[in-house]
């Protein structure tokens, strides 16, 4: 097979791989999903798999990688300067949700994986809750300029406010029957008492 054809196939196995790996982390969580059933769900062995990956671990992160990324970039691009700060908070959360919802059990595997162990690899999870926390100080940041937040507001505190809230709802979410707008209607709840303490400190 001449070289650039042999590329394209292996970026063509690679693709198969992670998507039934998604698959079946979304449907089984990490623990329940075996190489076997991922390489089975891809229509390739075991070999071309090993092939492509060195074990469960990295398909896993590659996996989170681009939901993390399809996640901020969503959030992102939700910020609209022409609403309150509180709907624009809520926006972009909203589209968190909206984009984690049908990926919850994948979602919350990856943090109790990041929990769990402590290999250096697995690091590169938490980097989403990080990501949203400093998107959210971003949002807070352009409110304070435009004059919607006092000048002293510790919007650094609330946007790790933020962050905690966005994640320990979805894993209400995960744990319960919550819907997005049921997850919303909290979260709506709780952005608001978020400004209305922001609001109170003196510039």
């Amino acid at each position: 097979m001449p070289l650039g054809a042999r590329a394209r196939s292996k970026e063509l196995n690679r693709q198969k791989i992670l998507a039934s790996a998604k698959a079946l982390f979304r449907d089984r969580g990490f623990e329940a999903a075996t190489l076997r059933d991922i390489a089975k769900e891809a229509g390739l062995s075991t070999g071309a798999l090993f092939a492509n990956f060195s074990d469960k671990n990295e398909i896993f992160i590659k996996v989170v990688e681009a939901e993390s990324a399809v996640v901020l970039e969503r959030m992102i691009d939700a910020h609209d300067p022409a609403l309150p700060l509180a709907e624009r908070l809520l926006k972009q959360l909203r589209c968190t949700y909206e984009a984690a919802h049908t990926d919850m059990q994948l979602v919350m595997s990856a943090f109790v994986m990041n929990w769990a162990r402590k290999d250096p690899a697995f690091n590169q999870i938490a980097r989403l809750s990080d990501l949203v926390r400093q998107t959210m100080l971003e949002s807070l940041q352009f409110a304070r300029e435009k004059g919607e937040l006092p000048t002293a507001s510790p919007i650094e505190s609330a946007a790790e406010i933020l962050e905690d809230l966005c994640f320990s709802n979805l894993r209400r979410g995960f744990h319960g029957d919550i819907s997005v707008e049921d997850l919303i209607s909290r979260l709506k709840q709780q952005i608001t008492l978020i400004i209305a303490g922001l609001k109170t400190v003196q510039a």
